[in-house]
């Protein structure tokens, strides 16, 4: 028997009402689900699934299983597999976001150096870094989901080269984190990661949702894009606090290991040097017994 659904005031109802047609509805809607995920969402999925922090692919088999014995409603079900589908796709943005800012910054620091780096800078350097990384990631985060043909999307291609763009220019100018190398102080990093984090992300969300809003994705609401915008920054800003701490950490580790490298050629050279003339002066010692 074929399944169908009606959905009347978010109210989920099958058709025929008979429990057969409900299970295969949720069997596929929650297939079609792990369908869509690729290497951003698997990635995130299998960190709850270890964690067991969150909804995760195992937890909508869990309310499947319920479903069946009777313990939880048809539309208990069904919402929690949309809320479980809702929450990858926008973990899925807010990694592929982050992803682009910390690489933005990165290449630019790279190109630019570690000092200030003005708007023109960055506009020069971030935003076509961060254009074409976030273009990348999408394209290889749809490129292995199990939808056919989903990777060659030009308007998705085109959205994500826009908001790439503004996340990698906002990321490059705001990327104070080599300051606190600089200065030799990880207090100064973390602030800097941080504060380069929110910014980061506050225009990534901003930036993401309003191109859907152009694009014709979405229609405007002021209350979702002050959420995805607070989300978003509030993401960045913790992974800009970790990005600080570990430039500092590797800066140091370079710094120390340079030291104790250039310490250890020091001291063989003495050591050579040493025995060298220790060498020399038994040389002449012989020579001066034995041919004397």
């Amino acid at each position: 028997m074929t399944c169908e659904i009606q959905s009347t005031n978010n109210k989920y109802v099958a058709l025929p009402y008979e429990k057969s047609s409900q299970i295969e509805y949720l069997n596929e809607k929650l297939t079609q689900v792990k369908d869509e995920q690729g290497f951003l969402g698997n990635i995130w999925n299998g960190f709850k699934e270890f964690s067991d922090l969150g909804q995760s692919a195992s937890d909508c088999e869990s309310m499947l299983n319920k479903f069946n014995a009777g313990r939880v409603s048809f539309q208990e079900a069904v919402e929690y597999i949309d809320e479980f589908q809702d929450k990858q796709k926008n973990m899925s943005g807010l990694l592929s976001n982050v992803l682009t800012g910390v690489g933005a910054i990165a290449s630019t620091i790279f190109t630019a150096g570690t000092g200030t780096i003005l708007w023109k800078t960055a506009i020069a350097c971030g935003a076509p870094i961060g254009a074409a990384l976030k273009t990348s990631i999408n394209l290889i985060d749809r490129a292995t989901n199990n939808i056919e043909g989903d990777e060659l999307d030009i308007k998705q291609m085109a959205k994500d080269a826009i908001s790439g763009a503004m996340t990698g220019t906002t990321s490059a100018v705001s990327s104070g984190v080599g300051a606190g190398i600089r200065a030799g102080k990880i207090g100064v990093s973390l602030l800097n990661g941080a504060k380069c984090g929110l910014a980061c992300g506050a225009v990534s969300g901003a930036g993401s949702y309003m191109t859907d809003v152009a694009f014709g994705d979405k229609d405007f609401d002021i209350g979702e894009l002050a959420a995805n915008t607070a989300v978003s920054s509030f993401v960045s800003g913790t992974v800009g606090t970790v990005v600080g701490g570990g430039m500092y950490g590797m800066a140091n580790l370079a710094g120390n290991v340079g030291t104790e490298v250039s310490k250890t050629t020091a001291q063989a050279i003495v050591a050579d040097a040493g025995s060298s003339s220790v060498r020399k002066v038994l040389g002449q010692a012989e020579r001066n017994v034995f041919f004397s």
